[in-house]
């Protein structure tokens, strides 16, 4: 732990000028609530409230089902980095899980310094490998849970990937079943081209929908760095979401987003901008893919970590999705 002594004092800033905490920080919107975990991930943890839960009324109506599509049942929902030089490192929001691989340095409530009604910032390291950042921000009226990912390279490394994921529950808590009806894109014409208007590619798009109610959860990038969606057997690996697929559905499997960095020079960093996306329906979720946001305002803690990285010489190179 030595040799990070520099890089936790830098962002030691961030309790200085944020609200630091050292549990999960719960985010409330008129359509979404949620939390974000010690781990990164979303939810409060396992099966504490609050998962991932959805109002389609939009009046904060958060605890009559169905609605929660994280913590029913086992919840899990990940983030994970693979490279060359360190393998398979996994985040995940049940604790009995594979979890924590990547541990915490900070977890700070930044809402009242952004441009956003809601936003958290975890920030944690794996060895001397690498630093990893989730910005995980909405507003109030928003159906969905941005997410900007900044991985910064320690030292060289190759065969970068990340992927984020989810095991969608939308429908047990009304009475159903674990199962969800699985897909990639979205064919507003049904002339399977996916390039009309109102189409959403394969590669950006993949979701799940409650066969019974309809609730749909899904995630989305428009980033400019390659990356592919998938619908896998409970894969934490982003190599299976970047080989794309549906490899089952209707079925209980998770959704992913995978990313292929490739190399990333030591001191160098890449950005993921990236969704969940809800809706009552597929076809309202699918609708409101495509605003995403690509730049994310810093709030002035942010400003403080970025001048504290420039004092230790790094430098940062962004990707704009």
């Amino acid at each position: 732990m030595k040799r990070f002594f520099g890089i936790l004092a830098c962002f030691g800033l961030l309790f200085a000028a944020g609200n630091a905490h050292s549990a999960s920080i719960t985010m409330s919107g008129n359509y979404v609530l949620t939390a974000v975990s010690t781990n990164g991930t979303l939810g409060a943890g396992g099966t504490t409230f609050p998962g991932i839960r959805h109002d389609v009324t939009g009046t904060g109506s958060f605890l009559t089902p169905p609605g929660d599509f994280l913590t029913p049942g086992n919840p899990w929902e990940i983030f994970s980095v693979r490279s060359d030089q360190t393998g398979l490192n996994v985040n995940n929001n049940n604790p009995t899980g594979v979890s924590g691989a990547i541990t915490n340095v900070s977890l700070v409530d930044n809402s009242t310094s952004s441009a956003y009604d809601h936003f958290v910032t975890y920030t944690g390291a794996y060895g001397s490998a690498y630093t990893i950042t989730n910005k995980t921000f909405f507003n109030n009226n928003d159906q969905r849970i941005n997410v900007s990912t900044t991985i910064t390279a320690l030292t060289n490394l190759s065969g970068l990937t990340f992927a984020r994921a989810l095991d969608p529950d939308p429908d047990i808590l009304a009475g159903g079943s674990y199962n969800t009806i699985n897909g990639r894109g979205y064919d507003a014409n049904g002339n399977g081209s996916f390039l009309d208007p109102g189409d959403v590619a394969p590669t950006d798009w993949v979701h799940a929908e409650g066969s019974l109610t309809g609730l749909t959860i899904g995630l989305y990038t428009n980033s400019a760095i390659a990356h592919n969606t998938g619908v896998k057997s409970w894969s934490t690996d982003p190599l299976a979401y970047l080989a794309g697929g549906v490899d089952c559905s209707p079925c209980d499997y998770t959704i992913g987003l995978g990313f292929d960095i490739g190399a990333l020079a030591s001191g160098s960093s890449v950005t993921l901008d990236y969704a969940y996306v809800m809706g009552g329906t597929l076809a309202a979720a699918s609708g409101t893919t495509t605003t995403t946001t690509s730049d994310v305002p810093e709030p002035s803690t942010l400003l403080l970590l970025g001048s504290g990285i420039g004092a230790l010489g790094f430098f940062r190179r962004k990707f704009k999705s």
